[in-house]
């Protein structure tokens, strides 16, 4: 009897043959009765979604993961760069408000209604003094651009100082508010004259030796009378803030709210007229 060519061939040779005659049956039915194939098909199909959705799970949730990762960190980058853009915007706006500001100061020296006869120089308010003590500023004008001691300094508001101190290009400003400042005035409401003198306050002045019985009020505008030709007449100091009369007393005690921005002017006038340090006629209003 002639062995089967079958029983010669190892088992896994004999496997492959029968998996290549089952591949041509059915293709072979799928290509001549595909509507006999497709009820398999379909079985096979709904066994194997379910199979395959289970292999891919762990690739899927892993590129889902690294995606959301990514999406985060995206958020987190694009988070960032705007609150430096929202930052950036802030300074700018600062800066453009502090630019208004300034343009608004320097107009409002150039249009000052103070009297000014003569030449005058803008100059900006680079320090104080080391003292803590002393309300001296230092100002970016010196001997460069012809400043010289005893030149009056003030602001668009009203009188601020005096230069004592002169340097190549900067010089030193005793402002009213120190201990050893003092200028004579007069009230604008009566011609009283007086004295007014720093009190180591930046926020008051007061005036010296007024007698008890003065006609004085509170709002009294003060201007210096220009007499000792140390400032110039015509030039507002202040307003009269308080009056205090003691029965005991000879003397009132009279506080002066300065006109100048004593303790934060950033641009002052520097004065050249020498013409206004004679004392102005006073004229009842």
């Amino acid at each position: 009897m002639q062995p089967n060519i079958f029983s010669r061939q190892p088992p896994s040779f004999r496997s492959f043959i029968i998996a290549v005659i089952t591949c041509l049956l059915v293709l072979f039915f799928d290509w001549r009765m595909p509507h006999v194939v497709q009820p398999a098909r379909d079985v096979l199909y709904a066994a194997y979604n379910p199979i395959y959705a289970i292999a891919s799970y762990p690739v899927m949730s892993r590129e889902w993961l690294n995606q959301q990762t990514k999406s985060e960190e995206q958020l987190r980058r694009e988070n960032t760069a705007m609150r430096a853009e929202l930052l950036q915007g802030q300074v700018r706006l600062q800066k453009l408000s502090e630019l208004s500001a300034e343009n608004t100061r320097l107009r409002g020296l150039l249009d000052t209604p103070l009297i000014i006869d003569g030449r005058m120089e803008i100059a900006e308010v680079i320090g104080t003094d080391a003292d803590p003590l002393r309300h001296i500023i230092v100002i970016n004008r010196g001997q460069a651009d012809h400043l010289y001691q005893g030149q009056t300094v003030l602001d668009d508001h009203g009188i601020m100082g005096q230069i004592i101190d002169v340097y190549s290009h900067s010089a030193r400003v005793l402002l009213l508010s120190d201990k050893e400042s003092s200028l004579s005035i007069r009230i604008e409401r009566t011609g009283m004259r007086a004295i007014v003198s720093g009190t180591g306050d930046s926020g008051v002045l007061q005036m010296q030796y007024v007698p008890t019985s003065a006609d004085l009020m509170v709002g009294d505008r003060v201007y210096s009378s220009g007499l000792g030709e140390h400032f110039p007449a015509g030039y507002l100091v202040g307003i009269v803030s308080k009056i205090q009369r003691h029965n005991s007393g000879e003397f009132a005690q009279i506080d002066v709210a300065p006109a100048g921005q004593l303790a934060g002017g950033h641009y002052v006038v520097v004065l050249f007229s020498d013409s206004l340090a004679k004392e102005q006629p006073y004229a009842r209003r």
